[in-house]
């Protein structure tokens, strides 16, 4: 089973993109579904040797999910020159993971949606993706950047489908990259 985790405040092009990817045994979480409280920072993950937060919220059900998944496929809308903070919210959660080895030898796959066209958006992608390769090396899970897409200008468009005349093609080459990885 793959998961995909939207990364978005809303259930729009991340959403989209990642539902017309899943398949039909792999399970799409979207965390503007959810209620995740931030860390706080007490430690007791590590101190107590817990797998998991001791915030009992929904991010029981995501790390449930992540032990399961085969695949974790990301994507994230740019807010701000970076991922989303709900996304943010969700990685920071990750220190009991990070601390007991849950994520190690995981593959875990990253794609961005902006509103600039996806040379506009280029070097933030880049960062993204060195935020995503540095957490990767301490939580020792295989870290894959695949496609960092445009959704259009928010006040013309902001509709992934509608800015490529070959949608159905983007999300082909999307699955067979992600497919690619598993050799």
């Amino acid at each position: 089973m793959n998961l995909y985790i939207n990364g978005s405040n809303r259930n729009k092009n991340c959403y989209t993109v990642l539902n017309d990817l899943k398949q039909k045994n792999d399970k799409l979480i979207s965390l503007a579904d959810k209620k995740i409280e931030y860390c706080l920072g007490c430690c007791r993950c590590i101190d107590d040797l817990e797998n998991y937060c001791v915030i009992k919220d929904d991010m029981q059900e995501i790390y449930e999910s992540m032990l399961k998944a085969d695949k974790i496929i990301i994507a994230s809308p740019v807010y701000m020159n970076h991922i989303t903070g709900i996304l943010k919210n969700v990685i920071d959660r990750l220190n009991p993971f990070s601390n007991h080895g849950n994520l190690k030898g995981k593959k875990i796959f990253l794609i961005t949606v902006g509103q600039m066209s996806e040379e506009e958006n280029q070097e933030i992608a880049d960062s993204i993706k060195q935020y995503f390769e540095s957490i990767s090396e301490f939580m020792e899970f295989e870290f894959y950047f695949v496609k960092n897409l445009t959704s259009g200008d928010i006040e013309e468009c902001d509709d992934v489908k509608l800015v490529y005349d070959n949608y159905d093609n983007v999300i082909l080459e999307i699955r067979k990259k992600i497919e690619d990885y598993n050799n």
